[in-house]
């Protein structure tokens, strides 16, 4: 009850926080940017509470799509929060960002519960779960943004700067977000490769060597991304597009986070 209750009022803040935002910026006035940033502080504070409810009790860790999406979501949001004590121009990228974790909950206060718990698995098949979906995550969450700078950089290449158009962040506050997204899920994937090859009986195995192979493939794509964007200051469309490809590689190799956990979990699994 508390924490659908949680929810609604995260979802409401959250919501509150994009219509600040988006009156913030159309009409250049500070004092809806400073109502936008108080109902998100606030917002993530009851949203960190709904979370803490999940994963805060011994045993009862809940490591389904929605609520590992929803932690992704909460450390989005955390970042934005960050920048305002830094005074990064970040914030203005919660206009994407905020409307996408409201969608987020909501999906999760709606739909009903499918707590997955890891409470018989070894700590190491628990870190590699939680760190594939966790990286799963993050990097669904970028391709998002990557669609949105997309948006972004055609109506600039073809000059038609409408009143939507004008009010979302700029492309370059758009793809700052969008690499500390993909830098962080790419680390996760990371980790989840690695926990994989060490804890996990037969990675390659002929139930699990799809999954393994489309990961690593993944794991190349944006690899080469991060490195082009260091190296090269790869932006626009070669980033959005690497982005995409590199999703959709994981979008084949999860094909469904509650399949993906029912093989790490289910007998197929030696462990």
């Amino acid at each position: 009850m508390y924490h659908d209750l949680s929810l609604s009022i995260a979802i409401g803040l959250y919501f509150l926080a994009t219509v600040f935002l988006y009156l913030s910026i159309d009409r250049q006035a500070q004092h809806w940017r400073r109502a936008a940033i108080a109902c998100t502080v606030a917002g993530a504070a009851i949203h960190g509470f709904a979370f803490w409810q999940h994963w805060g009790i011994p045993g009862q860790v809940d490591v389904s799509l929605l609520s590992l999406l929803s932690l992704c979501a909460l450390v989005v949001v955390l970042l934005l929060c960050i920048s305002v004590v830094t005074r990064d121009s970040l914030f203005d990228a919660g206009l994407v960002a905020l409307p996408l974790t409201v969608l987020i909950l909501l999906t999760e206060w709606l739909l009903p519960a499918q707590n997955i718990v890891l409470d018989h698995a070894s700590p190491g098949t628990s870190f590699h779960i939680i760190s594939s979906v966790l990286a799963f995550g993050f990097l669904s969450i970028a391709s998002v943004y990557a669609l949105f700078a997309s948006i972004i950089d055609h109506f600039l290449r073809s000059h038609h700067l409408n009143a939507l158009v004008r009010a979302l962040p700029p492309l370059v506050v758009l793809e700052h977000l969008l690499f500390r997204l993909i830098a962080t899920g790419f680390i996760l994937l990371t980790l989840s490769l690695l926990s994989g090859l060490a804890f996990v009986n037969d990675l390659f195995a002929q139930h699990l060597v799809h999954k393994t192979s489309l990961s690593i493939l993944a794991w190349l794509v944006f690899g080469l991304l991060l490195f082009g964007r260091w190296r090269y200051g790869w932006r626009g469309r070669k980033a959005v597009r690497l982005c995409l490809a590199g999703i959709a590689l994981l979008l084949l190799a999860y094909f469904g986070s509650k399949l993906v956990l029912e093989n790490l979990l289910g007998r197929n699994w030696r462990l």
